[in-house]
């Protein structure tokens, strides 16, 4: 390579590690992590001057975000000579929080160890606090369709905890008045108290799933919870919608306990749309039907909710489960509940499909096996 070659390269270089130098955020440190040198915008982004951050490693700008098995993976990578890439929340001198989308790439010397890391930085921080809008829109959103799917199914509450109180307190009434009269029959004593005891374990079990399925579940964790008594749950609690529209339910619970890994309140949220779904599309039937069904193998789960109905015309099959798509009546619907639910499902990463059942309509729900 002439000399003058040789210039033209040097200037080449100089001229892309200045441009990188101005529009990224620049760092490297030595094997340990100490940072031995900062750029201007590193400064100006962590409020840091040179003379703080030369000797420190990046733990003073760490803002206790990520837990440590994050920054753990990170190293073990870097450490190994791979490059590592991920987005990281970090703390200003001054407080306030900023993210950056980090690239750490690790230089090897001639001896074959690592010698230094250099990362690269973008001040990602706008982007990140427009998905946090665009979530919390999100969550108002979900807690509207859960509301009114709520509204749908809670008219028959009432009815549903009010006889069972009802047959308690006239149970109750009666023994008192043998205790009274000193003529307490003890087979009829227990045969009431059983009675009564499963009139309240009724009325707990009703209370138990709207508490579940009304909270904010949206930041749970992932846990294990048993399907099957979700279902049983869910359909306990729409019950006296269900006698209410003459709609017959069919549902075994007997072939459960099945446990799949999920947020609970997400998966009630899909189990009451669609069963909500299910019975206004029967309801003007003279004999409509609705069942629910549970199987599982051992790497999924499915669940099935079949109706009597004729089912969404081919024509819309391809649009039922797009945002504020509705076959319903204006008033009557959002068009969220299908475009919700299959969000959900493959949150989870499983699958909500529609087809035509030989009996009816069905909507599969397919998720993993926990």
């Amino acid at each position: 390579m002439s000399p003058e070659d040789s210039a033209g390269l040097v200037q080449q270089l100089r001229e892309q590690l200045t441009a990188l130098d101005k529009s990224a955020i620049v760092a490297i440190t030595d094997s340990f992590g100490k940072i031995t040198y900062g750029n201007r915008m590193f400064n100006e982004l962590s409020g840091y001057e040179t003379h703080e951050l030369l000797g420190n490693t990046h733990r003073v700008v760490n803002s206790g975000y990520h837990p440590k098995s994050f920054f753990q993976d990170m190293w073990a990578q870097i450490s190994s000579g791979e490059v590592w890439r991920g987005e990281i929340c970090n703390r200003s001198k001054l407080g306030p929080e900023y993210w950056v989308d980090t690239t750490i790439v690790p230089f090897v010397g001639d001896n074959g160890k690592i010698e230094k890391y250099v990362s690269i930085r973008y001040d990602i921080t706008s982007r990140k606090k427009a998905e946090e809008q665009v979530t919390l829109e999100r969550r108002k959103l979900l807690e509207s369709e859960k509301m009114a799917s709520l509204g749908l199914i809670s008219a028959g509450i009432a009815h549903e905890l009010g006889n069972p109180l009802g047959a308690i307190r006239g149970r109750l009434e009666m023994l008192l008045d043998a205790c009274k009269a000193g003529e307490v029959d003890l087979d009829f004593a227990q045969t009431s108290i059983d009675k009564t005891i499963k009139s309240v374990d009724r009325m707990s079990k009703i209370i138990r799933a709207l508490k579940n399925f009304s909270r904010d579940g949206t930041r749970d964790e992932m846990q294990e919870f048993d399907l099957v008594e979700l279902v049983d749950d869910i359909v306990e609690l729409s019950a006296q919608k269900c006698v209410k529209a003459g709609v017959r339910v069919e549902f075994d619970r007997s072939v459960g306990p099945v446990t799949v890994l999920g947020r609970e309140t997400d998966i009630g949220q899909v189990i009451v749309n669609l069963f909500n779904n299910a019975i206004d599309a029967i309801r003007d039937q003279e004999r409509p039907w609705l069942k629910l069904e549970v199987t599982s193998s051992d790497s999924e789960v499915q669940l099935k909710v079949l109706d009597s109905g004729s089912g969404v015309p081919a024509d819309l099959r391809a649009k039922i489960f797009d945002p504020f798509f509705t076959t319903k009546e204006v008033g009557k619907g959002t068009g969220l509940g299908l475009s919700l639910c299959r969000s959900f499902v493959e949150q989870h990463g499983g699958s909500l499909t529609y087809k035509m059942d030989r009996h009816g309509s069905c909507f599969l729900v397919t998720l993993p096996r926990s």
